[in-house]
């Protein structure tokens, strides 16, 4: 339950109070389609403030284009950008956060190692275990099930859902969210083929350092690096199911799609965009402002910002015609094939 004045009082300069009542009370968010009364609503086009008036959605936030009318039951805000406007005001109506019990910061079940130390509103739910002298900084959540390994660092007001996994020295910045089953610090993958043609694995001694303001999906892995550290930029954001190799490189504010993977000691610079299950080969550098199209494969240095796609790497423009050129295939075949035989050719 929020009210119209809770919103106002957020004071973000993309979102303006217009007019109605401040003390409406939304119980929940709903898109146009299936608003009600106590709904609020996002609305960036005129058929979906159509929708959202006719069903008297108690707040409506608009985009600024639209004309609002006047003497609606409603109370009306505007925003010049819809989707920053949800994430302002959306963590008012997040209930997630209920599944940690705040009342009991640390539960009875937690185990935490005598030299651990913990700062102040820290909460450790039932069966977290937190090694020997990690350290967890003010106001981080550690979930049900998660292990934080010894000498690694949470930074403050970090949230680490159930069942994740902090190996041993690694690092996670302050404000960063990593979602259940992530797991930080395992082995890169490396080994050494003996005579016999056995493979020996080579220790994998390093870390992983993750900056401020970074969140990992559900089910990723980022492997520790083999001696010195495998590193994640502040303000990159990764969906589900992603893979980071060891001695991997990423800078700050990227956004990785689900199902991406780069292979060991490559590099990604800054403010970069990788669709779903992009792949990165090992020892690539990737530059700053390059978007990478979903199911592209990169195997050689990215230099210049732009846009990439397919298999192997082309300028997206490029990619898309070879991508519709490969639907034609067959029907060149057939037609080189009479074209062979009209000409009385042997095929060799």
């Amino acid at each position: 339950m929020i009210t119209a004045d809770v919103i106002n009082d957020l004071q973000s300069p993309d979102l303006n109070f217009v007019s109605g009542s401040k003390q409406s009370v939304a119980m929940k968010v709903l898109p146009p389609e299936i608003a009600d009364t106590d709904s609020l609503v996002f609305v960036s086009k005129a058929p979906q403030l159509e929708q959202a008036l006719k069903a008297q959605a108690k707040i409506i936030v608009a985009h600024k284009s639209l004309t609002l009318p006047e003497g609606s039951s409603s109370t009306f805000f505007s925003t010049g950008h819809v989707q920053l406007a949800m994430a302002t005001i959306l963590p008012l109506f997040d209930g997630k956060m209920i599944r940690f019990n705040q009342e009991t910061k640390i539960h009875p079940s937690a185990f935490i190692h005598p030299t651990a130390h913990l700062g102040q509103g820290v909460y450790a739910g039932p069966f977290a275990v937190i090694g020997e002298h990690a350290r967890i900084d003010d106001g981080a959540t550690i979930g049900a099930h998660t292990v934080v390994e010894c000498y690694a660092t949470v930074g403050a007001h970090t949230i680490l859902h159930p069942q994740v996994f902090i190996g041993a020295s690694c690092e996670i910045g302050a404000h960063c969210e990593i979602h259940p089953h992530t797991t930080i610090g395992a082995d890169g993958f490396s080994f050494a083929m003996t005579k016999e043609g056995t493979h020996k694995k080579i220790p994998q001694i390093g870390k992983v350092v993750i900056g401020d303001h970074v969140e990992l999906g559900a089910n990723c892995a980022v492997d520790r690096a083999a001696l010195t550290e495998t590193r994640i930029g502040r303000g990159t954001k990764m969906d589900n199911f992603c893979h980071v190799a060891h001695n991997v490189i990423i800078g700050e504010n990227n956004v990785f799609a689900a199902g991406f993977k780069i292979a060991g000691s490559s590099r990604i610079g800054n403010n970069c965009m990788f669709g779903g299950d992009a792949a990165v080969s090992d020892h690539v550098s990737i530059g700053d402002k390059v978007v990478i199209a979903g199911r592209a494969g990169v195997t050689n240095d990215v230099t210049q910002p732009g846009a990439y796609g397919g298999y192997p790497l082309e300028p997206l423009r490029d990619a898309l015609k070879t991508l519709a050129n490969m639907t034609q295939l067959t029907r060149i075949r057939k037609d080189m094939a009479r074209v062979i035989k009209h000409l009385g050719l042997n095929e060799e």
